[in-house]
This record gives C-alpha cells, sequence and structure tokens, in this order.
C-alpha cells in the first residue's frame, strides 16, 4: 500500500468515529435543551403563583377596603394557563401541568358578598384584589378575611 491509500482509510475511519460520537451525543444535547425548556417554563409558572399568592396576602393583611390591581401574562412561554384561587392556595395549569401555592387562609367573595368557594384568573386578563367587609350576622372563621377579587374591564 502507498501512503496515499493508508491516509484515505485513517480519514474514513476518523470520519466514521467522529458520525458515531455525534450520533450518541445529539440525542443528550437535545435532551439537556428540552430540559432547560422546561425548567424556565416551571420557574416561570412559579414566579407568576409568588407573585399572585404574595398580593392577595398582601391584601390579606391590610385593612377593609384596600385593594391591589395584577395583570396576568399573556401566556407563559406561548402557554395559555388559568390560575385557580381557593380558600388557603392557588393552584395554576398549563401544558398539562399543574403547580401549587399556598396562601394565608381567605374567605373569598363575589361583587355581592356571598361566600364563593373558588375563582378561576386566566391569562391576559386584569384584576383587582380586594379586603371587603361582609355585613351578615354569620360568624367568620379566626384567621380568614373576605377577599373579593374580580377582573376589571
Amino acid at each position: 500500500m502507498d501512503s496515499k491509500g493508508i491516509i484515505n482509510i485513517e480519514l474514513l475511519f476518523c470520519t466514521l468515529i467522529i458520525i458515531l460520537l455525534l450520533i450518541i451525543i445529539f440525542p443528550m444535547i437535545n435532551q439537556n435543551i428540552n430540559s432547560n425548556l422546561e425548567i424556565d417554563e416551571d420557574s416561570q409558572g412559579r414566579f407568576l403563583l409568588g407573585h399572585i399568592s404574595n398580593s392577595i396576602n398582601e391584601v390579606n393583611s391590610k385593612e377593609n377596603g384596600f385593594n391591589k390591581q395584577i395583570q396576568m401574562p399573556e401566556s407563559i412561554n406561548g402557554n395559555y394557563y388559568s390560575i385557580l384561587v381557593k380558600s388557603n392556595e392557588l393552584i395554576i395549569e398549563f401544558n398539562g401541568k399543574k403547580g401549587k401555592s399556598n396562601i394565608n387562609p381567605i374567605k373569598i367573595v363575589d361583587a355581592n358578598n356571598k361566600t364563593i368557594e373558588n375563582v378561576q384568573l386566566f391569562n391576559g386578563r386584569s384584576y383587582l384584589i380586594k379586603k371587603t367587609l361582609i355585613n351578615d350576622n354569620k360568624t367568620h372563621t379566626i384567621n380568614q378575611s373576605p377577599i373579593e377579587i374580580r377582573q376589571i374591564e
């Protein structure tokens, strides 16, 4: 064999090794990229829940009549989402996932001061969170305050 033939065989062998390494490494790189995107998406959802729970807790800790406005983002990484506000927790749902955040216990009321179980918040909308008084003779659970959460037009 001459030296050109040996160089061509070595080049072919090196090329095959590089192709095999790329075939093995590419799925791992792709998986890491997807994991990073998912972590970013999850952290955006957690950040949003934290912001809303802090807003509700802030209103809950203030005097009657105190209110705060929140603006929901249009999406979480391009995904539609909704948030369910219950008496002691928030639940976010998006892209087939659920997340929860605890809040101080509250009594949720509607615009007519009637107690309701929960409030659904949707993406891209503005909401007013307001601490209210209930004008009835019923006893209230200790450490619960009536909070009205309504959409602002």
